[in-house]
């Protein structure tokens, strides 16, 4: 009998179509790709002529003996079902005019391995899915219910203190409205006005529109000519040398220039600290008396060649202007200046100085043609320091030839 061509009734049966891998229920259509009972992934798309994967219940064949089969489960493959009765075969006993369709088998034999690429596993297969939720109804918004009124309570007595009495104020009345006011108010307790008047300061001075008026006092005019006239005095006689207080402001304003002095002398001196050492010009050079301790009573004298107006002396203590340096010999603290003019006067000074540094002293003497510094006591004595005095300079006024 000749091959009947498949029909979509045959394709569709349990025996062509791909078996859930999960509970093993036959897909109802052929290249289903879920599984109806569980929902589990069937296919995957493979090439064309790929077979597809074999059913759970059919077993491999094998050289030996058959194993024995399960019998299959009707809960599961419907073809176990008694209530199906499959299609019976047309055999050799058959009559001719049978017309029961033949359906063929699923093969028992070993499952070829696939010519193609391999099948990724129904692991990789799952992790690629993506649940979907099914679509569901939107929930309306609950709506609020009705809300019942609130319970009205009772306001909270109050307590109500009993007022303190006013007690009564006595003092003077309230010029505005006349109630009396005690001693320790500045305003009336009724109408608040002030109790004492204060009168507005009165404005000094011209207001707007006024002319202020001419101060006719003469007296201060004539203060400031007597002013003017002693200025005036005092000017000239300082510039044609009158009285002692204007030769001072003519000394005072006078240009300083230094004065050398033509001789020197001691009263006693070191070994190579000579007296001259003190007039040299240099700091770091000295005189030194020559004897430890205050040296009270040594001199050293400076001589000029003609009479002088000295105005100004400069010191500097110890060895040298530096502290540090100037430490090293003890330093000059009081001493007399005695200064004589071309007149044959003496004119004697005292002075007290600071330890180090260089120093400046008034010395105003007219026509001086000497002047000696005479030693009192002195800083930072010892048994082996001596009175040490780095410079002497002396300063005077400048005359129309310097």
């Amino acid at each position: 009998m000749p091959d009947q061509p498949e029909t979509d009734a045959m394709q569709n049966s349990p025996a062509n179509t791909t078996p859930c891998p999960e509970c093993g229920t036959p897909a109802r259509q052929h290249g289903q790709s879920f599984c109806d009972s569980c929902g589990a992934f069937l296919r995957w798309d493979t090439p064309a002529g790929a077979p597809g994967p074999a059913r759970p219940g059919a077993a491999p064949a094998a050289d030996g003996p058959a194993a024995p089969q399960r019998p299959a489960d009707p809960r599961t493959d419907p073809r176990a079902d008694p209530r199906v009765a499959p299609r019976a075969e047309t055999g050799a006993g058959s009559g001719a005019g049978s017309t029961d369709t033949t359906v063929p088998l699923p093969s028992t034999g070993p499952a070829e391995p696939p010519a193609g690429p391999p099948r990724p596993s129904d692991t990789a297969i799952r992790s690629l899915l993506v649940p979907v939720p099914e679509g569901s109804e939107p929930v309306a918004p609950e709506t609020p219910g009705s809300v019942l009124p609130g319970r009205p309570e009772a306001a909270r007595p109050r307590v109500r203190q009993p007022a303190v009495p006013v007690e009564p104020e006595s003092g003077a009345p309230c010029p505005s409205c006349g109630t009396p006011n005690a001693p320790r108010r500045h305003f009336c307790r009724s109408c608040a006005n002030p109790l004492k008047d204060h009168a507005a300061a009165v404005a000094e001075g011209p207001y707007a529109g006024q002319r202020p008026r001419l101060h006719r006092d003469r007296t201060r005019w004539i203060a400031r000519a007597v002013g003017i006239a002693a200025v005036v005095a005092l000017i000239v006689g300082g510039i044609f040398g009158g009285p002692p207080a204007a030769r001072a402001v003519q000394d005072h304003f006078a240009k300083r220039v230094p004065v050398h002095p033509t001789d020197y002398s001691a009263s006693h001196v070191a070994p190579k600290q000579a007296a001259k050492l003190a007039f040299d010009g240099y700091s770091n050079t000295w005189w030194g008396t020559g004897y430890s301790g205050d040296s009270a009573g040594q001199w050293i004298q400076a001589d000029f060649g003609q009479p002088t107006d000295l105005l100004n002396l400069l010191i500097t203590p110890g060895t040298s202007p530096r502290s540090a340096q100037a430490a090293e010999q003890a330093r000059p603290m009081e001493f007399d200046i005695v200064v004589n003019d071309s007149a044959g006067k003496e004119h004697v000074m005292h002075r007290r100085i600071n330890d180090g540094g260089v120093q400046k002293l008034d010395v105003r003497v007219r026509d001086a043609v000497n002047a000696r510094l005479i030693l009192r006591s002195a800083y930072g004595t010892g048994k082996k320091r001596q009175v040490a005095i780095a410079e002497l300079e002396f300063f005077g006024r400048s005359t129309g030839g310097q």
